[in-house]
C-alpha cells in the first residue's frame, strides 16, 4: 500500500502565546487521514498526529483500517484490500468490505488450472505472471458512523485489461456496507455532536467550544478554540470538510478506553502497514497557523 499524508504536525508555540491563556482542554480532531490529540492549558496549545482513522458508534471507538491480501500462483497474483474495524477496547477486528470480484477471478482462474499450487507472494516465481489481478480500496471520508470509501478493481492478462472503479459507505454501526441513502437520511448520526450555526459548525464543552470554518478559497475546514468570552486560538487547517471531536476531559475520559486510544494513537505511527490514508495521491500540505 502506498500511504500518503494530508496533514504533518508541528508544535504550537506555547510560552509565545499572547495573553489571555487558552482554556484548559484535552480533545482529538479526527478527519479520514489523522487524528490530532490537543492539549491545551497555560503552557500553551501542543498537537500531536497520528495516521490514525479513529470513528465511534454505539459508545464504542473503533479505528478503521485497509489490510492486504494477497494469493500468489506460479503463473497469477491475485491482490485485495479490504476494510476492517477494529474494536480499541477489545482489540477484535472485524471485516466490513471486500472485494468480492477478486475472490471470483481467482475461483475462475483456479477452475481453468486446476493444478495450480500457492507460491510465496515474496519469491521471485511471482515477478512475471500472465493474469494479475488487483483490488485497491482507499476511504474518503468518515462522516459520524459512516465510512465512504473507493475501491478499483483491475484484471490484466497477456491480451486484455479490464478495469471497474465504484464508491461505497459502511455503516460503523452494523459492520457492513449500506446504501448512500441511509447516509443522507441520518441527519443525527451526521451531526455527531456539532451544531451548525450561520456557516460554521460548533461543538460547545465544558469551559470552551470547538468552531469549524470550511474555507472556500484553500478547500479546507479551519479548527478554532474559542472560550466563553468569545476569545479564540486558530489550530490550524484539516482537509475534511466534516471532522469529528472527540472529548477527553469533561466528562473524563474512562481510564481503559483513554488507554486504548492512546494505544491505537501510537500504534498507528509506528506501524503504518496497517493504517490506509484518506487518498494515494495527495502533496503533503502542512497546516498553517497552529495544527501543523
Amino acid at each position: 500500500m502506498r500511504i500518503r499524508y494530508w496533514l504533518a504536525v508541528i508544535p504550537l508555540i506555547g510560552c509565545s502565546l499572547p495573553a489571555p491563556q487558552p482554556p484548559p482542554a484535552e480533545f482529538l480532531v479526527a478527519d479520514a487521514s489523522s487524528t490530532y490529540w490537543v492539549k491545551s492549558g497555560p503552557a500553551g496549545i501542543h498537537a500531536r498526529v497520528s495516521p490514525l482513522i479513529l470513528t465511534r458508534a454505539g459508545g464504542r471507538y473503533y479505528e478503521v483500517f485497509v489490510g492486504e491480501n494477497t494469493r500468489s500462483y506460479e503463473d497469477a497474483v491475485f491482490t485485495a484490500e479490504p476494510i476492517y474495524r477494529r474494536d480499541l477496547m477489545t482489540g477484535d477486528s472485524t471485516l466490513i468490505w471486500q472485494d468480492q470480484r477478486i475472490d471470483a477471478w481467482e475461483k475462475v482462474y483456479l477452475a481453468r488450472h486446476p493444478g495450480a499450487q500457492l507460491v510465496d507472494p515474496d519469491s521471485d516465481e511471482g515477478d512475471d505472471v500472465s493474469l494479475s489481478a488487483t483490488g485497491e480500496a482507499d476511504i474518503l471520508g468518515v462522516v459520524g458512523p459512516y465510512v465512504l470509501y473507493t475501491h478499483r478493481s483491475t484484471l490484466e492478462n497477456n491480451q486484455a485489461e479490464q478495469a471497474d472503479t465504484a464508491r461505497g459507505v459502511i455503516d460503523i454501526r452494523v459492520g457492513k456496507p449500506v446504501a448512500f441513502a441511509s447516509l443522507a437520511g441520518d441527519s443525527t448520526a451526521l451531526a455527531d455532536g456539532g451544531v451548525h450555526e450561520g456557516g460554521i459548525v460548533r461543538w460547545k464543552h465544558a469551559a470552551y467550544d470547538v468552531i469549524a470554518r470550511f474555507d472556500t478559497t484553500r478547500q479546507e475546514t479551519q479548527v478554532v478554540l474559542r472560550d466563553r468570552r468569545r476569545r479564540e486560538w486558530a489550530l490550524g487547517f484539516v482537509n475534511s470538510p466534516a471532522p469529528r471531536i472527540y472529548w477527553l476531559d469533561e466528562p473524563r475520559a474512562d481510564p481503559r478506553v483513554r488507554t486504548a486510544i492512546s494505544h491505537a494513537f501510537e500504534g498507528a505511527m509506528s506501524d503504518q502497514d496497517n493504517t490506509q490514508l484518506v487518498r494515494r495521491k495527495l502533496t503533503h500540505k502542512p497546516l498553517t497557523t497552529r495544527l501543523q
